[in-house]
């Protein structure tokens, strides 16, 4: 005669494991939903934040460049770089994310230099600046003038930067005041919370 309790036993057991295994993935997949939507969100307000210094700095096309590591070298050592993820762009105006993805830091150190130590890059003729390769990525652009400024962590720690570009023409010299400075620099205060 065949005992039924170690048989209902692997039963449960494997009845147990398996509502286990299905339950668990179904609570993954309720995560992963809310992670998009999470995420969706958050992109909803980057770029509506975007769209209003586009409005007040009437400028032509406004970015979000983001820090991140990239491959390595051989020496083991990150490559640095920053990658454009968010962007927003008056019509007519190019839309240039796609093609500005993994620049190396190393390879415009002047304009990043320049943006950590004065806490802004801005130039009403792009024709100044002094670090040639990225003037020559703003020429490819159609940039006329740029402003950029560090989007700093609430610790200081600079994760990317908010530019605006002006293409259509020069800045306005009103745009270069310190009222806009700050506007510029409190708008990347607020940006660096949806970023994190």
């Amino acid at each position: 005669m065949i005992e039924l309790e170690p048989i209902i036993a692997a039963v449960i057991t494997a009845l147990a494991t398996l509502g286990s295994v299905l339950g668990g993935q179904m609570l993954m997949r309720k995560k992963a939903k809310n992670c998009v939507i999470r995420e969706n969100a958050q992109n909803a307000n980057v770029y509506t934040a975007l769209k209003y210094i586009l409005q007040q700095m009437e400028g032509d096309r406004v970015y979000i460049m983001e820090f991140h590591n990239g491959e390595s070298y051989f020496s083991g050592r990150s490559q640095q770089k920053y990658s454009c993820t968010h962007e927003v762009v008056e019509e007519g105006i190019s839309a240039e994310c796609e093609f500005s993805q993994n620049h190396r830091v190393s390879n415009y150190h002047d304009y990043i230099n320049r943006l950590v130590k004065d806490s802004k890059f801005a130039y009403k003729n792009i024709e100044d600046i002094d670090d040639r390769a990225f003037h020559q990525m703003l020429v490819k652009k159609g940039v006329k003038s740029i402003y950029n400024v560090p989007i700093k962590t609430l610790n200081g720690k600079i994760i990317g930067i908010l530019g605006i570009d002006y293409v259509k023409s020069q800045i306005d010299v009103k745009c270069l005041t310190d009222d806009n400075c700050n506007f510029m620099h409190r708008q990347a205060r607020l940006i660096a919370g949806y970023l994190i």
